[in-house]
């Protein structure tokens, strides 16, 4: 698929480790239909949302929300509830959109700018839960191509 190259990618790494099989472990063993479709959806328009330039912020921070993974680990990840619920597109300029990435603990951020902000605002959220926080800025390479 196709990836605006105004996107960049804010990874906000707690330091300390999770296991996958931990984290695979708080998932349930099945999911309503209702859960499944919301995620779903989402996931049809993220593919498309993210080739487009400009990007819609509040159409990729919709897009990025989910029932399936990170309602059952955020037991797991001190944090993270207030993290993805305080850092949105209308409190960070150039916000796109915040999950958590795979098993975790990193926090993954989509933006145009504002990365340093929204990484220390995600942090400043750790750091009063006793964690603490390294971050990076990563440029996305371009997507790809099934030939």
């Amino acid at each position: 698929f196709r990836w605006a190259q105004e996107i960049k990618a804010v990874a906000i790494i707690p330091q300390f480790e999770l296991s996958t099989a931990k984290a695979r472990a708080a998932l349930p063993n099945s999911y309503s239909r209702k859960d499944v479709i919301f995620n779903l959806q989402r996931l049809a328009v993220l593919t498309t949302a993210l080739g487009q330039s400009p990007p819609d912020p509040e159409l990729i921070y919709e897009a990025m929300k989910d029932r399936m993974h990170q309602p059952y680990r955020k037991s797991l990840i001190p944090g993270l509830p207030e993290v993805l619920n305080s850092v949105t597109p209308a409190t960070h300029k150039g916000l796109l959109g915040i999950c958590l990435s795979g098993a975790g603990p990193t926090i993954l951020a989509l933006a145009t700018e504002g990365f340093e902000n929204i990484a220390e605002a995600a942090s400043s959220v750790f750091i009063k839960h006793g964690v603490k926080v390294d971050w990076k800025v990563l440029t996305v390479c371009g997507g790809c191509t099934v030939r």
